[in-house]
């Protein structure tokens, strides 16, 4: 049973990833994988675009138009993305103690303008960031305490 053209394009993509996942083309492949898998839409496509040359601009075309007209599966995505290796880094992948610091004042930040903001739009978009920044650092600090 051979390949589709999108299976192909997820194969070559995962081996570009694998061979140089921290290249300006393998970074924003990373995330274009990851945004059809888990849907979280980290891909900015001028930045995509704009990253990858001609051939890698091909596979990620084969791929979307797949997901587009409804061809590609979730185990397709999954299966590149293991053979990237993007499973097990993303596993190894831990927050920084600098990352967390940052976070913890940037919270604090939020929290001293929402004391200081008068009631408004704006008081309650950043009421509504704080809450963000409280799922996040909930989110984080379970991940990390995970084995």
């Amino acid at each position: 049973m051979s390949l589709s053209r999108h299976e192909q394009a997820l194969t070559k993509i995962a081996q570009c990833i694998r061979d140089c996942p921290d290249t300006g083309g393998g970074v924003q492949l990373r995330r274009f994988l990851w945004s059809l898998y888990n849907q979280h839409h980290l891909v900015n496509l001028w930045t995509f675009v704009s990253r990858l040359d001609s051939e890698r601009s091909a596979l990620a075309s084969e791929v979307l138009t797949a997901a587009l007209v409804g061809n590609l599966k979730e185990d397709d995505i999954k299966r590149a993305l293991l053979v990237a290796g993007e499973m097990t880094r993303w596993d190894q992948v831990r927050p920084s103690s600098e990352a967390l610091t940052r976070l913890d004042e940037a919270q604090t930040l939020i929290e001293s303008l929402v004391r200081s903001t008068p009631p408004s739009r704006v008081h309650t978009d950043l009421v509504a960031l704080l809450r963000r920044f409280g799922d996040l650092r909930s989110e984080w600090d379970s991940e990390t305490s995970q084995p």
